[in-house]
């Protein structure tokens, strides 16, 4: 499913992020990607999800090299991805259910498919109760699960997650982790920081 060969990341000031990097991640599998501060994880998943694009190597995800695909191409690539990054980016102005419907409105699937598809995935994550709150409502854990349900609304194929636990208790990473576990479990490929 992903093919990473010989990737290179260097940036402008010349640190070089990931050097010659190469991996197979098949589908279903569940992988983290683990090292101190600064060794390159979040840079890779940036490159996974096409933030940034490598200085040398190929990224191939379902056959298509994502290094040499056009900027115009890019959102379709990101709608078989869910991703859960450090900071949670929910809208502060938009329930709990908006929030996670946002990317399946802008894709413009129907209102009764984004109905039921916001009600399932709040169900997975525990917070179908909680669909008409805004997230100053909510506490961190919850915040945390609403971005993790609005990643997988749209039943993506690859879920990329950078540290989805780290500003959290013990309890309720324990919980995420658990959720996360499913997930896979379910055939979703997870790439974790």
């Amino acid at each position: 499913m992903i093919e990473i060969n010989q990737l290179t990341k260097i940036y402008a000031n010349g640190v070089r992020a990931l050097d010659n990097l190469s991996v197979k991640i098949a589908k279903g599998d569940f992988c983290f990607l683990v090292g101190p501060s600064g060794a390159g994880k979040s840079t890779f998943l940036r490159l996974l999800f096409r933030e940034e694009v490598p200085t040398s190597g190929q990224i191939v995800i379902d056959g298509r090299d994502i290094g040499s695909m056009p900027e115009s191409r890019v959102p379709y690539l990101r709608r078989n991805m869910g991703i859960v990054l450090q900071d949670f980016q929910l809208l502060q102005r938009r329930t709990v259910a908006e929030n996670v419907a946002f990317a399946l409105r802008v894709m413009g699937v129907s209102d009764s498919v984004i109905d039921r598809r916001v009600q399932d995935t709040l169900e997975l994550v525990g917070l179908s109760h909680k669909r008409r709150m805004l997230p100053s409502e909510l506490s961190g854990g919850e915040q945390q699960r609403v971005c993790i349900a609005r990643a997988l609304v749209n039943e993506p194929l690859i879920l990329i997650t950078d540290e989805p636990t780290g500003n959290l208790d013990p309890m309720i990473s324990q919980d995420i982790m658990s959720l996360f576990l499913d997930i896979n479990k379910r055939g979703t490929t997870v790439i974790m920081a």
